[in-house]
């Protein structure tokens, strides 16, 4: 994965995914976590992020997926474990094979991922818009409702 320590300090490339179904986005966190994120992992090293999306959840959630367009480039920076991070994300469209089974509110997929377990749920942008679901990236709050025309770019500071 490309990931570099120096330091207090850690800079990571990852991919996430934007995956609807019935007007809901799915989120996934790995069960220790408060907060959730997109589906989608770290990018490895001569692997395109629209590659690190089909292989991730086929790891994760155990189907293929289409990869769609590239919607958004967000630059995070944030503090994470008494570390200072830096993340480059590429959020793209995608279509899940297989769908997952929908529920508005339950849990509806997990998996272990290494020494993690994660969890898989659905939820409304409204959800994420009100902070009753805490999605990270924070500008994800913002964008995932933004008309589908282009790449967004976004620099982001906690």
């Amino acid at each position: 994965m490309i990931v570099m320590d120096a330091g207090s300090s850690r800079f990571q490339f990852r991919a996430g995914a934007l995956i609807w179904c019935n007007g809901h986005l799915l989120i996934h966190r790995a069960v220790a976590d408060p907060s959730w994120s997109l589906p989608g992992g770290r990018v490895e090293f001569h692997e395109a992020g629209a590659e690190t999306l089909a292989r991730e959840i086929a790891e994760e959630i155990g189907c293929a997926a289409t990869i769609g367009p590239l919607r958004f480039v967000i630059e995070n920076f944030f503090e994470l474990g008494g570390r200072k991070a830096h993340e480059i994300g590429f959020y793209y469209q995608a279509e899940l094979a297989r769908p997952l089974p929908f529920h508005e509110t339950d849990i509806v997929h997990r998996s272990r991922d290494g020494d993690t377990d994660l969890e898989f749920r659905w939820a409304l942008p409204r959800s994420i818009a009100s902070g009753a679901v805490d999605l990270k990236p924070a500008p994800l709050v913002d964008l995932i409702n933004a008309p589908a025309e282009g790449i967004v770019h976004v620099v982001h500071r906690d």
